[in-house]
């Protein structure tokens, strides 16, 4: 890429947004890029994570906010068409695009709507209203699967893609991230170049009370009382805007899988409270006999308030056997953040976060 190019980032004011726009600035891991940074943020969009990833960086809190190679531009991405005409005066060059705006709703469970389709489609308008030459879609390890019993290891990798998965055993979250991924393959058939980068579980930082953020927060005010053997993909969130930005300039299709470890859940949340430098105690919940006893108990989903704790969404959630295969994710950056640093580093920074709410 040459200095006559821009990059349209949404999601920008985000956990993974943030430090994309650090590694595009070139204080990450790659070399700062050359053309011009379009950023997009709401009108109600908070400018504290960009302030904490600033520091975490070691840069002044608004670095990200004032940065002259960044063009912040405030709009709302339900509607395409109007994003892309405030985004054709700031044009420098050919333009391409990285999807990294998504809700994250994984308590839900499988009832609700979630906005994620939505904001894909409108955002692969805009792409198209600009004559994008590449689109990057941050998709998710929530949308690969199998056949296999929960009670099975399964490895899974970049061709491990369900989007007929029981739809009964998915949360809104993994369904709106298999409709938003058809969509991008389905644009990608049309003639749209395309890159789909699916994540693990992102280990970062950011606001106690923002998503990303859910088990940092649970695990420091104490209401996470309990651990399983089940185990998930999890992933530094460094390494993720590491794979986006070279995968995104180099035009790698993929799906590219960028998981680092797979921990059991036991192991993580003690991890992740190590790192926070403060001591919890997990009722550890095993497979046997804990998950015939929650099969038994699936009646209860029905019921408001506790149902969702008993359904196959949960179970799948707190038992899953899974390991997947970040080899695609690796063949971009070398290999990845281990995870006791990851902890250790963003557990510190968490810290402060907590002791300053």
């Amino acid at each position: 890429m040459d200095s006559m190019q821009s990059i349209v980032l949404t999601g920008a004011t985000g956990q993974l947004g943030s430090f994309i726009l650090a590694e595009l600035l070139g204080c990450a891991q790659n070399p700062a890029f050359e053309g011009k940074i379009i950023a997009l943020k709401r009108a109600s969009s908070s400018t504290a994570q960009l302030q904490m990833t600033s520091r975490f960086f070691q840069m002044p809190s608004t670095w990200l906010e004032s940065h002259p190679k960044i063009q912040w531009i405030t709009t709302d991405l339900l509607d395409g068409a109007e994003a892309a005409e405030l985004i054709v005066p700031n044009i420098e060059g050919r333009v391409s695009v990285i999807h990294a705006a998504a809700v994250i709703d994984i308590n839900q469970g499988a009832k609700g709507s979630n906005p994620n389709v939505r904001l894909v489609k409108e955002a692969l308008l805009m792409s198209e209203s600009l004559q994008a030459s590449h689109f990057t879609q941050i998709s998710s390890i929530a949308v690969m699967g199998n056949a296999a019993p929960l009670e099975e290891i399964a490895v899974l990798g970049p061709s491990d893609f369900q989007p007929n998965k029981n739809k009964e055993a998915l949360g809104t979250y993994a369904k709106s991230k298999i409709q938003s991924e058809l969509e991008v393959w389905r644009a990608h058939e049309e003639g749209q170049s395309v890159t789909i980068v699916r994540p693990g579980v992102i280990l970062g930082l950011g606001p106690l009370h923002h998503a990303p953020q859910e088990l940092w927060k649970r695990i420091w005010n104490k209401t996470l009382p309990v651990s399983t053997d089940g185990r998930s993909g999890v992933v530094d969130v460094r390494d993720v805007a590491n794979i986006v930005v070279r995968a995104h300039i180099h035009r790698v299709l993929g799906p590219i899988v960028a998981v680092g470890s797979n921990p059991e859940f036991d192991v993580l949340l003690r991890g992740m409270a190590l790192g926070m430098g403060v001591k919890r105690d997990f009722y550890k919940l095993t497979r046997i006999p804990w998950l015939n006893r929650m099969r038994r108990l699936d009646f209860l989903k029905t019921l408001p308030l506790i149902g969702r704790f008993f359904s196959a969404s949960s179970r799948i959630m707190l038992f899953s056997r899974n390991t997947y295969d970040g080899t695609t994710g690796s063949e971009l950056i070398g290999q990845y953040t281990p995870l006791d640093a990851t902890l250790r580093e963003m557990g510190a920074m968490m810290q402060e976060v907590a002791h300053g709410q």
